[in-house]
């Protein structure tokens, strides 16, 4: 099956990084069928990336911190990706080594709706 959308997560185990994750999941609950969560380990391999490739019209890629370690791999791998986003700085905030407030699960799912009903082309 061809989705309109891959959404690629650098997760981290920091506050940003679980709240993008958890809103990975929520975006694709909320738009299966069109949507599917990306598996950003598999860039890599020749194999996956090919069937990545093929099966994803538009990809998103969301970095948890300024270390941008998803873009470095999708940069590695080659896949080109059609919007992206690094929370710390978008939210100007520090890395945080704990889990989410509610309130910031609720600002990374806001900004990643954005940017998912603009590659989706919905108002």
């Amino acid at each position: 099956m061809v989705y309109k959308l891959f959404i690629f997560t650098c997760g981290g185990g920091c506050a940003t990084g679980v709240a993008a994750t958890k809103a990975s999941i929520r975006l694709w609950e909320e738009n299966q069928g069109e949507i599917k969560i990306g598996c950003l380990p598999a860039v890599v391999i020749p194999a996956k990336l090919k069937e990545i490739a093929k099966n994803s019209e538009k990809r998103i890629l969301i970095d948890a911190c300024v270390i941008k370690c998803g873009l470095n791999l999708m940069e590695t791998a080659g896949l080109a990706i059609d919007d992206y986003l690094e929370l710390t700085s978008e939210l100007k905030i520090k890395k945080a080594k704990e889990l989410p407030s509610g309130e910031l699960e609720e600002q990374v799912y806001e900004l990643m709706l954005k940017k998912v009903n603009t590659l989706l082309e919905k108002n």
